[in-house]
């Protein structure tokens, strides 16, 4: 009976990772796509609540306006690792490769984004 109640626990964990591993695949995805396509009305929407107060539409536009012309296009971004609920990739411009963390909420709302020099 041990057994089960553990391998039951286990296969739980296993979907739980799994569907925020997805969750994290289609939102990098999607905010890549709209940062080619320089959609910031939708990266904007792609923030949590907070996120949008703290860094506003017009914030939202200086950063990935800023990045598109000092960088380019992102060409392809990489998942590198997770620590402590961040995960980080690597993020493929036309002009450089970048590091990106990033953190989901709950419900799928990017609640932190940095990116960093290698």
């Amino acid at each position: 009976m041990k057994y089960i109640i553990l391998l039951l626990i286990c296969f739980t964990v296993q979907c739980g990772l799994a569907q925020d591993a997805s969750t994290y695949e289609s939102v990098t995805k999607t905010f890549q796509e709209d940062f080619n396509a320089q959609n910031i009305d939708a990266i904007f929407n792609m923030y949590t609540s907070e996120m949008q107060e703290s860094m506003t539409k017009e914030g939202v536009s200086s950063f990935i306006n800023g990045c598109y012309g000092q960088f380019g296009s992102i060409k392809n971004i990489t998942f590198v690792e997770t620590a402590e609920g961040v995960y980080s990739y690597k993020v493929k411009f036309d002009k450089t490769i970048l590091t990106m963390d990033l953190q989901l909420s709950v419900n799928g709302k990017i609640s932190t984004i940095q990116f960093q020099e290698l």
